[in-house]
């Protein structure tokens, strides 16, 4: 079968601005007690996959509300584990990698994301790549300045290379390129399952949330048309949150709504949380759930 053809990079482009621009709000609006669990439980699932991992393993440093995995690599480094950090020197060129332990003198990099404090340069055997995109070929979106793919590109010897980021953040597709290098796993909160050969779709509801009165898929005007009563309740700084659930819909109601939020507001995300089946949408419902009844 004839792989399907590659959107013009001229297309690609700007929808990509868009996406990192409200994926980035979105993941900025979740409350810091949210994303911190997320974080955790994200650890708690990549910690089981490094321990098969050849080191030294490449971290980062958190930026932009990322997932703070940086108690994770305290605890490798504990068990003996080599820890590295990436270093940008300037756009349009691969990393370096730095070798990093805790309490080691830091310095200021590029976009002043601290960086090891030291000329000594490491080759790891395992990079771990922070998404703020991705979709289930394992293809991941990231900030546009082109590290990542360059560095991968370059190294003589691959590398096993593991996605991480939130759930919520998962797309159909990021539009992949001819320099987009996919990733060999990704790992979010919910699942470490994504994969080569098991990369589909997870079921409509996960177990915990079935829903024996399940009657079918809510379309993208139900959806919608459930969540503008939610408007009204959420504090302006979470807006973006349900601003990117409608971008990832598609669409766009025309003002914002100012009626009345529902009286129940767990009867109301049971009602609707069941019947999307979308897993990116699904758990951007979750986080927005969880951002309303803290």
């Amino acid at each position: 079968m004839t792989a399907p053809a590659r959107q013009p990079w001229d297309e690609v482009k700007p929808w990509r601005k868009e996406a990192r621009s409200r994926i980035l709000a979105a993941r900025a609006a979740l409350p810091p007690t949210l994303r911190q669990g997320m974080s955790a439980a994200l650890m708690e699932r990549l910690h089981a996959v490094l321990e098969e991992a050849e080191g030294p393993i490449s971290f980062y440093w958190p930026f932009r509300s990322e997932p703070d995995l940086r108690p994770l690599m305290r605890t490798l480094a504990a068990e003996g584990i080599e820890i590295a950090l990436p270093v940008g020197k300037k756009l349009g060129e691969p990393l370096t990698f730095r070798p990093w332990s805790p309490g080691c003198a830091m310095a200021r990099g590029i976009w002043d994301i601290p960086i090891p404090a030291t000329d000594l340069e490491v080759t790891p055997q395992t990079v771990i790549a922070p998404l703020v995109g991705f979709d289930t070929a394992l293809y991941r979106l990231g900030y546009g300045g082109g590290f990542f793919d360059r560095t991968l590109a370059a190294r003589k010897r691959p590398a096993e290379v593991i996605g991480v980021g939130f759930a919520m953040f998962q797309l159909p597709s990021i539009k992949p390129q001819q320099h987009d290098i996919p990733m060999g796993r990704i790992v979010t909160e919910r699942s470490a399952g994504l994969a080569p050969g098991n990369s589909a779709s997870s079921p409509v509801c996960y177990a915990d949330e079935s829903d024996r009165r399940y009657a079918g898929d809510f379309d993208a005007a139900e959806i919608a048309s459930l969540l503008q009563p939610l408007e009204s309740v959420l504090p302006p700084e979470r807006l973006p949150l349900v601003e990117f659930i409608y971008w990832r819909l598609g669409v766009q109601p025309a003002a914002r709504s100012n009626g009345t939020p529902p009286a129940d507001i767990e009867a109301h995300f049971g009602k609707l949380i069941p019947r999307v089946a979308d897993d990116g949408i699904h758990a951007a419902l979750q986080a927005l759930r969880a951002t309303l009844l803290s």
